[in-house]
C-alpha cells in the first residue's frame, strides 16, 4: 500500500471521529436530513433530549414530524440552499416534542454539497428558547409593574437628546391629565422657557450635574438635571422634578444663608466692607498687640429672610447697604465688617469699659430706629446684638466665640434685643468642658453601655437586625440625653475613642446572637471617624479580634454628613464595603444631599428619616415622599429601613408602598443585649412580660 495514501487514510479517520465526537456531545440539538427527502439521518444526544425520541426513533424519520414548515420552500430557505445563492440561514421555529408540546427554538440550517455544488444534505442546529422567552416574558410584566408605579409618584422623571427633544417622561403624568405622547419627540422650549431650567439643561448637557427651581401656578418645583453618558460622551440630560413647596422652611432658608455667609471671603463684593475670613485675621493681629482688642459686637438682623423673600433680594441688598452705611457713620473709630450674611460685626481697637460697650449695642439699635426707604417701600428693621469684651491680648477665637454665643442668647429674647458676654454664658462653657471631661472618665469607668433598637422585618414582624445606641448613666446626674453629650463628643474629638468601643461592644454583644438567629448589627459613625484615616482598617480588626462575618455589620452615616468631602467619604465607604461591611446612610431625606452625591457613593442601606414616617398613613405629601424615595433606593441598588414607626397604621402604610423593614417604639424600643437575646429566642413570651 501507498504510505501517503495510508496517512490521509488514518487522518481521515481521525477527523471523522473528532467529527463525530463534537456531533454527538454537542450541546445544541443538531440533526443531519437528506435533501431532496427531507429525511432525517441522525440526531446526537441534546436533540433526543430536546425532543423525547431516541436516536433509532430519529433516523429515518421525516424533519416536518418534529419542525413542522421547516423544510417549506421559501424565498429565504431552501430554495435559496437549492439554487445555491446561500449556504446557510437561520429562522425561529416551533419544534413539537414527541408528547405533542411545542417549544420555541432558533433553527439554523447549513448546506452539505458534492463537488459540482449540488445540495446532498443538510445540517440542523437547535438552540431550545423556552428560558429566553420566559425571562422576557418577565421583564415585560416587570417592566410594567415598575412603569405603573412610578406613573403615580409625585416625582417626574424626564430624558432628553443632545438637541433638547424630549425622549422619555414617566410619574405624575396621570394626575397632571397628560400622556406621554403629548410629549416625546417635542422640544423642550415647548413646556418651559424658564432660563433657569434652560440654563441647568445646558449645564448637563456640558457634562456638569445642575439644579433649577421654578415656580408654576404659585407651586414650587425643584428639578435636578445630570448628564446621560455613553462611555464618555453625554448623549442627553436626565432630569428629576418633584414639588418642594412643602419644603421651603425657615431651615433652608437660613442654610442658604450659612453658605451666603461661607460663600464670603476676604471682601464683600456689595457693600465694600471687610469680610468674614479678614475680621478674622484682624483680631488676631490685635490679639498679637499688646493692647488688643476692646470689645466685639455681632449684629444679625430680624428676619431678614422676609424682606427677601417678600419683596425681593434687590430690596434685601438695598437694606443691607443702608445699614453697613448707617453702621459705618456711626462708629466711625470702630472696624465695621460683613461678618456674612445679615451680619455685621464691630471691632473697637482700643479699650472699651463694660458701660461703653453697652451704649455701642444701644447705640446699634438706635441708628436703625429710623425708616429706611427703598423705592416705593418704607421699611424699619431691628437687629439683635451679641458683645464681648477683650481681655488684654484675648485670643481671636475666644473673643468671637464669646460674641457669638451672646449673640445667640440675643436671638433667643426676641427681635432688637442685645446680650453681653457675661460669668452665667461663662457657665455654661464650663458646662460644655466639664462634660468633656466626664466623658473622658466615663468611657474607662464603665459608665457607658448600648441599647439596642430591633430592626424588623414589616410583614413577618421577625427582628433581622439591630441598631447599637450610645447610653451615658452618669453617677450624679443620672442617664444623660445623647442630644447633649453626642453634640460634646464631636465637637471634643472623643467621638473617636467613644466610637471604637462602641464598635468593640457592639459586635461582641452580637456575635452569639448573629449566630443563633442570623441578626446584623447597625453601629453609627462619625464623619471625624470616617474621614480620619485607617477606618476600614480598625473596624477590620474589630470583627476578626471578635469572631464576627463582616456582612454581620452595617455601619450607619448621617445624611448630613454627606454635606463634607465627597472624596474622602467614597473613598472610606469602598474601602469598608471592599472587606464586607455593608454601609447605610442614616436619617435620609433631612441632608439635602444632591443626586449627584447619592450617585458617586457606594450605599448598601437608605435609613428614611421619621419625619417622612410620621403620619405617613394620613399624609399624602409624606407617602409621596417615602415612595419617591424607595424608588431612588432602587435606582442606585440600595435598600431602605423605615425609621421612626410608632402606629400598626405606619406600619402598614410602608408595607404596601413596598418597604420591607423598619424600626420604631411601635417594633420595639432600645433594649439592653439581654432583653434582645430573650425576645429573640421566646418572642411571645417577651411580648406578654412587656404587658405586665
Amino acid at each position: 500500500p501507498d504510505p501517503y495514501l495510508s496517512a490521509r487514510k488514518s487522518d481521515l479517520l481521525d477527523e471523522l471521529r473528532r467529527y463525530q465526537t463534537m456531533f454527538e456531545r454537542g450541546a445544541l440539538g443538531q440533526l443531519t436530513v437528506d435533501y431532496p427527502s427531507f429525511d432525517i439521518g441522525a440526531g446526537n444526544r441534546a436533540m433526543c433530549a430536546m425532543t423525547g425520541y431516541s436516536a433509532a426513533e430519529l433516523a429515518g424519520m421525516n424533519v416536518a414530524v418534529i419542525i413542522p414548515g421547516d423544510h417549506n420552500s421559501g424565498a429565504e430557505t431552501t430554495d435559496q440552499l437549492v439554487a445555491g445563492t446561500v449556504d446557510g440561514y437561520s429562522v425561529e421555529r416551533s419544534l413539537r416534542r414527541r408528547d405533542g408540546t411545542m417549544i420555541p427554538v432558533l433553527s439554523t440550517v447549513s448546506a452539505v454539497r458534492d463537488d459540482d455544488g449540488r445540495l446532498l444534505q443538510l445540517l440542523v442546529l437547535l438552540q431550545d428558547l423556552t428560558q429566553q422567552r420566559l425571562a422576557e416574558q418577565v421583564q415585560r410584566r416587570s417592566q410594567a409593574v415598575i412603569d405603573a408605579a412610578v406613573a403615580t409618584l409625585p416625582v417626574t422623571f424626564t430624558t432628553v437628546d443632545r438637541d433638547l427633544r424630549m425622549t422619555s417622561i414617566a410619574g405624575g403624568l396621570e394626575r397632571a391629565g397628560t400622556r406621554v405622547g403629548d410629549f416625546l419627540g417635542h422640544h423642550i422650549s415647548e413646556f418651559t422657557t424658564d432660563p433657569e431650567s434652560l440654563q441647568a439643561l445646558a449645564s448637563a448637557l456640558a457634562g456638569v450635574e445642575s439644579t433649577a427651581r421654578t415656580v408654576v401656578g404659585g407651586e414650587s418645583y425643584m428639578t435636578l438635571c445630570a448628564p446621560l453618558r455613553d462611555g464618555g460622551d453625554v448623549t442627553g440630560v436626565v432630569s428629576i422634578t418633584t414639588n418642594i413647596s412643602a419644603e421651603v422652611s425657615a431651615e433652608a432658608k437660613r442654610r442658604e444663608a450659612d453658605e451666603l455667609r461661607l460663600f464670603m471671603a476676604h471682601h464683600d463684593a456689595l457693600t465694600g466692607l471687610p469680610g468674614r475670613s479678614w475680621l478674622i485675621e484682624h483680631l488676631g493681629d490685635l490679639a498679637a498687640a499688646k493692647q488688643g482688642a476692646g470689645a466685639l459686637l455681632l449684629l444679625d438682623l430680624d428676619d431678614f429672610n422676609l424682606i427677601n423673600d417678600s419683596l425681593g433680594h434687590e430690596v434685601g441688598d438695598a437694606v443691607l447697604l443702608d445699614v453697613a452705611g448707617r453702621v459705618t457713620s456711626a462708629f466711625p473709630e470702630w472696624t465695621v465688617t460683613r461678618y456674612g450674611g445679615d451680619e455685621f460685626a464691630l471691632v473697637a481697637p482700643f479699650t472699651v469699659e463694660r458701660a461703653d460697650a453697652v451704649a455701642a449695642a444701644e447705640g446699634v439699635h438706635a441708628v436703625l430706629d429710623t425708616d429706611m426707604e427703598v423705592g416705593p417701600h418704607s421699611l424699619r428693621v431691628t437687629a439683635s446684638v451679641g458683645v464681648a469684651l477683650g481681655q488684654g491680648r484675648s485670643a481671636s477665637s475666644t473673643l468671637l466665640r464669646n460674641a457669638d454665643s451672646a449673640l445667640s442668647h440675643a436671638k433667643d429674647a426676641g427681635p432688637g434685643q442685645y446680650r453681653l458676654y457675661d460669668a452665667a454664658m461663662r457657665r455654661q462653657v464650663q458646662h460644655r468642658l466639664e462634660m468633656q471631661g466626664g466623658l473622658r472618665v466615663a468611657l474607662g469607668a464603665g459608665e457607658l453601655s448600648i441599647a439596642y433598637q430591633p430592626i424588623v422585618d414589616l410583614a413577618r414582624r421577625d427582628i433581622v437586625g439591630a441598631e447599637a445606641l450610645l447610653r451615658w448613666k452618669h453617677p450624679e446626674r443620672g442617664q444623660v440625653s445623647p442630644a447633649e453629650f453626642i453634640p460634646v463628643a464631636e465637637q471634643s474629638g472623643l467621638i473617636v475613642p467613644i466610637g471604637r468601643w462602641v464598635m468593640d461592644t457592639a459586635c461582641d454583644d452580637v456575635l452569639a446572637l448573629q449566630r443563633t438567629h442570623g441578626i446584623y448589627v447597625s453601629v453609627n459613625v462619625s464623619i471625624r471617624q470616617l474621614t480620619s484615616g485607617g477606618c476600614a482598617e480598625w473596624v477590620e480588626e474589630v470583627l476578626a479580634r471578635i469572631g464576627l462575618q463582616p456582612c454581620a455589620l452595617t455601619v450607619e452615616v448621617t445624611e448630613s454628613a454627606l454635606m463634607d468631602d465627597i472624596g474622602e467619604i467614597r473613598t472610606a465607604f469602598n474601602r469598608l464595603r471592599s472587606r464586607g461591611v455593608r454601609v447605610a446612610i442614616d436619617d435620609f431625606g433631612t441632608g439635602y444631599s444632591s443626586l449627584s452625591r447619592l450617585q458617586q457613593l457606594p450605599v448598601d442601606v437608605i435609613k428614611l428619616d421619621r419625619g417622612f414616617v410620621t403620619g405617613v398613613d394620613v399624609r399624602a405629601e409624606a407617602r409621596g415622599m417615602a415612595a419617591a424615595i424607595l424608588q431612588l433606593s432602587a435606582a442606585i441598588g440600595a435598600g431602605v429601613v423605615a425609621e421612626g414607626i410608632e402606629t400598626e397604621a405606619e406600619a402598614a402604610t410602608l408595607l404596601d408602598l413596598g418597604y420591607t423593614h423598619g424600626q420604631g417604639y411601635l417594633l420595639g424600643r432600645p433594649m439592653p443585649i439581654e432583653d434582645l437575646a430573650a425576645r429573640l429566642r421566646a418572642p411571645l413570651d417577651y411580648a406578654v412580660r412587656e404587658l405586665q
